[in-house]
């Protein structure tokens, strides 16, 4: 039997790096960006976090490598902690909406 026990890299695996690396990139820029409490960052995690997760199965197809698997998971949590600052930023207008605080001419908290 003839094994392949040289150190190189599978052929499959050079063509996936370049994959894997760009969403294991985008996975640590969308998990970043969806915890800072910046306005709209949020947003910009959870898009960056599902083309993450597309580059991130398209390497996994092609070769199974250790970038691959941690792009796919940090995009996957960018894009939940990203959904969950888009729902709280919509809860938040809706509530100060339903109590009558905002004012919606120029989207600004009116106090009392």
């Amino acid at each position: 039997m003839s094994e392949n026990t040289s150190k190189t890299p599978a052929k499959g695996a050079e063509k996936a790096k370049p994959l894997a690396t760009a969403s294991l990139v985008l996975g640590i820029i969308a998990t970043a960006s969806a915890i800072l409490p910046i306005p709209y960052i949020g947003f910009l995690g959870f898009v960056g976090g599902i083309v993450g997760i597309v580059l991130a199965v398209k390497a996994r197809k092609i070769a199974k490598t250790s970038a691959s698997t941690a792009g796919l998971v940090l995009s996957i949590i960018g894009v939940a902690i990203g959904a969950l600052a888009i729902i709280c930023a919509i809860a938040c207008v809706g509530t100060l909406g339903a109590a009558g605080l905002l004012d919606k001419a120029n989207w600004t908290v009116t106090t009392y």
